[in-house]
C-alpha cells in the first residue's frame, strides 16, 4: 500500500510561483501605464485651464496674448506640471503653450488652428 503524501511537490510549489511572478508583471505594467495616463490628463486638464487665461487676457488687453507660465495673471497648474506659454505675432496674434510633468518625459501642447479652435497633442 502507498504512503500518504503530505505538502508539496517541489514541481507544484514553482509552477504556483511562476504562475504568481506573471500575473504580478501583468498587474505591475497595467498601473504604470495607468499612472503615465493620469500624469497626461493632467497636463491636458492644465492646459485646457490655461486657455481660459489667454481669453481672458486677451480680452482685457486688446488681441493681445501673455507669454509666460501666466502666474501674473493667477494661473496656478496641477503640482508638478509646468504650463508655459509664447506669444506669437500675427497677424492674427496667436499664442502656444506646452506642460511638463516633473513624473514623466512626455510633454503636451496646445496650439490655436483657427480662431474658434484649439488642439491639444501629447505625442
Amino acid at each position: 500500500m502507498r504512503a500518504r503524501r503530505e505538502g508539496f511537490t517541489l514541481i507544484e510549489l514553482i509552477i504556483v510561483v511562476v504562475v504568481i511572478g506573471v500575473l504580478a508583471g501583468i498587474v505591475i505594467a497595467k498601473f504604470v501605464t495607468a499612472k503615465e495616463k493620469a500624469y497626461v490628463a493632467e497636463m491636458k486638464s492644465d492646459l485646457r485651464n490655461f486657455v481660459l487665461y489667454e481669453v481672458i487676457y486677451e480680452d482685457d488687453n486688446a488681441g493681445a496674448y501673455f507669454s509666460g507660465d501666466g502666474t501674473a495673471q493667477g494661473f496656478k497648474p496641477t503640482p508638478d506640471v509646468t504650463v508655459n506659454a509664447t506669444a506669437l505675432a500675427g497677424p492674427p496674434p496667436t499664442w502656444q503653450a506646452t506642460a511638463v510633468h516633473a513624473k514623466t518625459s512626455t510633454t503636451c501642447s496646445i496650439g490655436v488652428i483657427d480662431p474658434t479652435r484649439l488642439a491639444i497633442s501629447c505625442p
